[in-house]
């Protein structure tokens, strides 16, 4: 899921090393305009139904953010991590404040369209037909040598075979 666009579920939770002034002072203008759902465990991921976008800001100093990162990936692989990291309750205070003063509940402009739970990752497809890529089709009677060896079966998982010239070239 982007970082820009809109869950399905947008969840707040609090390191637990953090006082309940992160919440009640740091976090008010940002609770106030975003609404996230705050829990005090993870493992409350697990009752999300299937098939939904989650977003989970976490508000933690530097000592806890590693842990809790691993635990979200456990708990909720799916999930994006909004991490809320500052060396100080003030520092906090006006990072969160700033997104809640520019519409930023990420921390980056909204995008358009709501976020999918599949994730869209690229990767390289062969065309079905067309130009691009020439195979050749061996024939069931081998014409040549080179043929006869790119027709035998290979050898079994495991076998070691010797190499059909030098290895580092030359004759």
């Amino acid at each position: 899921m982007q970082s820009n666009l809109i869950p399905n579920y947008h969840f707040m939770l609090f390191a637990p090393n953090l006082g309940g002034e992160y919440f009640f002072e740091a976090a008010r203008a940002y609770w106030d305009t975003f609404r996230p759902i705050v829990m005090a465990d993870l493992r409350f991921l697990q009752l999300v139904p299937g098939g939904n976008s989650v977003s989970v800001t976490v508000v933690a100093l530097r000592d806890t953010i590693a842990q809790i990162g691993v635990e979200l990936g456990q708990q909720a692989p799916y999930a994006y991590l909004d991490p809320v990291v500052y060396d100080s309750f003030a520092e906090t205070r006006a990072e969160l404040n700033r997104r809640a003063q520019t519409n930023q509940p990420f921390g980056v402009p909204l995008g358009l369209g709501i976020a999918t739970t599949t994730p869209l990752i690229p990767t390289p497809w062969l065309p079905a037909s067309g130009p691009g890529f020439v195979t050749a089709t061996p024939s069931a009677t081998p014409a040549s040598p080179v043929a006869t060896a790119a027709a035998s079966p290979p050898p079994p998982p495991g076998s070691v075979e010797n190499t059909p010239g030098p290895a580092i070239g030359g004759s």
